[in-house]
């Protein structure tokens, strides 16, 4: 089996998430990896329409923390999941790392996670990586991935869309767009998540489809059908 992510509307963490919930992995698989972390966090999924096409929302309720987390805080917390998952989560976070590092032209060990180190962004990274690891999938491939324009507000000010930690978490042989929407359409946490397990980048591989997986963005846009799809099928 193979799957491939449609990103002409982009990718966030949520979004990927609810891609693998709506292709058919079980719920529980997901929330049972969130669970192992003891954060108290609850995933609650929606039947939502975006653009008029059905697809699944996972909201992630999250505690109120003033926790601030450095890389070897948020990999420490990894230690209770199943070992495919926990890799998969640590090589996201250490890219995220990276990148964020690289941006504010400082070592990695300083680099303290605001938003994509939230427990929301921590949820949408383990979730993710846990229904990946569900499918099995041979191998991923992903599309020309929409980034979005505008700007949007991080916790220090105003951030230029595409983010700058998205751009250098995509910087390479990643295609890329601004896309329809003008405003953020990639976040740093969905790029982290696709640049970590994505082996090609490209059109729709040719295949037999099997399952559409589609994951509602939160905005309901009339620039474009916020959704991230993953088409899974037998490589043909």
């Amino acid at each position: 089996m193979i799957g491939w992510f449609d990103g002409a509307a982009g990718a966030s963490g949520d979004m990927v998430l609810g891609a693998v919930v709506d292709a058919g992995v079980p719920l529980e698989v997901v929330a049972g990896a969130i669970d192992a972390l003891n954060l108290g966090i609850v995933l609650r999924p929606e039947a939502v329409q975006r653009a008029s096409l059905g697809a699944t929302q996972v909201h992630v309720e999250v505690p109120d923390t003033t926790v601030m987390r450095h890389l070897r805080d948020v990999v420490g917390l990894f230690g209770s999941l199943d070992p495919v998952v926990r890799a998969v989560a640590t090589a996201v976070f250490e890219r995220l790392a990276a990148a964020e590092a690289a941006v504010h032209r400082v070592p990695v060990e300083n680099v303290h996670f605001h938003e994509v180190g939230a427990l929301d962004s921590i949820a949408d990274v383990v979730g993710a990586a846990a229904g990946l690891v569900h499918l099995d999938l041979a191998r991923v491939c992903c599309s020309r991935l929409s980034l979005g324009s505008g700007s949007t507000r991080g916790a220090h000010g105003p951030i230029p869309v595409p983010a700058p930690a998205v751009l250098e978490l995509l910087s390479g042989d990643v295609p890329v767009q601004a896309g329809p929407a003008s405003f953020e359409s990639t976040t740093p946490t969905g790029a982290a998540i696709l640049a970590t397990v994505v082996d090609e980048w490209g059109p729709l591989p040719a295949m037999q489809v099997d399952a559409v997986g589609k994951g509602a963005g939160a905005r309901d846009s009339e620039e474009v059908a916020n959704l991230l799809r993953l088409v899974i099928g037998t490589e043909s």
